[in-house]
């Protein structure tokens, strides 16, 4: 594949999540970045430059009675900087995290969750049921969506992107409550139309090292054998659990409080800071 843009199509890439393990009825959340998948000179050819094609090719795979979810990251943090600013709405507020989550997020039937810095959009099967949260949750609440990715045995996959996009690690860190996520102000539409402010819980600021290529935690969960990977035309694709995902990371923490946070020589002052407060955190609430 890859070679003419004629072989880039749904089917090909449902045939490869399937040759990964993803099969009829399956819930996946699936991260993704379009210009993996071929040259631009290909990708101009296709609809909407290929996202359709890929979305496509998840549905194929997760069949009606599945469900494919994307996430809807928005601009929409209070202090946030430059033209591209909105108060979250659910229904019109643009995703920030790629092509192919945009045109997902406009097709019909979606549903998508109502956290207005972290949303998730999902179309299937039980859409409207996995997307539902709180209104007074945290970013990754347990009571929302990443909980049920995690209880309905769902798969996360990396379609042309890699672990430093993973959002399920930011739920782990709510989930244990680790000492650096943060409270935040961000913009809501309000019922006037206008923009107001409200907090948001648990929200993940401040760097991280598995925003790097190659990362501890990257590292530490290819050695625990779940990950299955393949090539879908030129995007690198990689399928796993969630619920492997949450409990060897989960594990993982224990072990090495700061596996998600930077601790080389160089890292920034606040990584030393909030390494330290995580380990007598960890050690305290989980024995570590």
């Amino acid at each position: 594949m890859g070679g003419n843009s004629g072989a880039i199509t749904a089917q090909e890439v449902a045939k490869g999540l399937c040759k990964l393990g993803l099969s009829k009825g399956d819930v996946v959340l699936f991260h993704s970045d379009l210009k993996s998948l071929a040259p631009p000179r290909e990708l101009v050819k296709l609809p909407n430059c290929g996202a359709d094609v890929v979305i496509d090719g998840f549905l194929e795979a997760v069949g009606p009675e599945g469900l494919a979810v994307v996430p809807t990251l928005s601009a929409t943090f209070a202090d946030g900087k430059g033209p591209r600013q909105y108060a979250f709405d659910p229904a019109t507020t643009p995703s920030r995290v790629g092509s192919i989550t945009e045109v997902f997020r406009k097709r019909p039937g979606t549903q998508r969750s109502n956290h207005p810095t972290h949303s998730l959009t999902a179309l299937g099967n039980r859409a409207a049921e996995f997307v539902a949260a709180p209104a007074d949750g945290s970013t990754f609440d347990m009571r929302g969506p990443y909980r049920r990715l995690y209880d309905w045995d769902g798969y996360i996959c990396f379609f042309g992107t890699y672990m430093r996009t993973c959002t399920m690690l930011h739920a782990v860190e709510d989930w244990m409550d680790l000492p650096y996520m943060m409270e935040a102000e961000a913009l809501v539409k309000g019922p006037d139309g206008k923009p107001r402010k409200v907090t948001v819980t648990k929200s993940p600021g401040g760097p991280r090292d598995f925003y790097r290529m190659d990362s501890k935690v990257e590292r530490y969960l290819e050695g625990q054998g779940f990950i299955r990977k393949c090539r879908i035309a030129n995007a690198v694709v990689q399928l796993m659990s969630a619920r492997k995902l949450v409990d060897h990371t989960w594990q993982g923490i224990i072990e090495d409080p700061c596996l998600l946070l930077q601790t080389d020589p160089n890292a920034d002052e606040w990584s030393k800071k909030m390494c330290d407060e995580t380990t007598r955190h960890v050690r305290e609430r989980f024995g570590s």
